[in-house]
């Protein structure tokens, strides 16, 4: 029998991802997680063949936490199911050890598709995310990076510029991250110089500009 976490915090969310994954795994054994704490408990107790991950829960939404999730349970597959942009994270998610990444606004046939295609070969990978992929193997860093720019960042610069395109303070972001506000000023810093942008509106505009691209 097959053991599926499935981690978000909106129960419509949680509900309909259920009944995809029984569609797909009959007789599968369900399990649910809110928060990165419950998930963190649930993967030391027992033992899963796939986490449906929300990146963007309570306890979490930095990319390291995948590689924390994969040093407590490095056999299970993860899929993360998430409204952040394929554009931008897909990738980041992926090379840190993800077998999948499936923007929520997809239509939930794909994530039928996603799931079969992870349990099956291993791997996931919208078409959008596999045009990234072979242009990123198939061009060369400064080419790639010129075609969107947000490339540039490091995942901790990603994860700060994230944050901070959400409003929050350096002391919010500080806190959030577990990080001293001196370094997370460091890590904005950083940010403005390579994107070259002067605020944060003009932080905001760059990532709705290339959120699409």
């Amino acid at each position: 029998m097959k053991k599926i976490l499935i981690a978000d915090d909106h129960s419509i969310v949680r509900l309909g991802a259920s009944m995809i994954i029984k569609e797909c795994i009959p007789g599968a054994n369900i399990q649910q997680a809110q928060t990165y704490d419950e998930v963190y408990s649930q993967l030391r107790t027992d033992s899963f063949d796939l986490l449906l991950l929300d990146i963007n829960m309570p306890g979490g939404n930095n990319i390291k936490v995948i590689r924390e999730l994969l040093d407590i349970q490095p056999q299970v597959k993860i899929l993360v199911f998430s409204s952040y942009e394929e554009s931008i994270y897909a990738l980041r998610y992926i090379n840190a050890g993800a077998c999948g990444y499936l923007n929520k606004t997809t239509a939930m046939s794909e994530l039928k598709n996603a799931i079969e295609s992870i349990m099956t070969r291993g791997k996931y990978m919208s078409d959008a995310v596999k045009e990234l992929y072979i242009q990123k193997l198939t061009t060369s860093k400064s080419s790639f990076d010129k075609s969107n720019p947000l490339h540039k960042l490091s995942n901790r610069e990603m994860d700060v510029a994230k944050h901070l395109t959400k409003g929050l303070g350096i002391l919010e972001v500080a806190k959030l991250m577990e990080l001293s506000s001196s370094t997370v000023s460091t890590y904005k810093s950083r940010v403005f110089e390579k994107l070259n942008v002067g605020n944060i509106p003009e932080l905001i505009e760059l990532f709705k500009l290339h959120s699409e691209a």
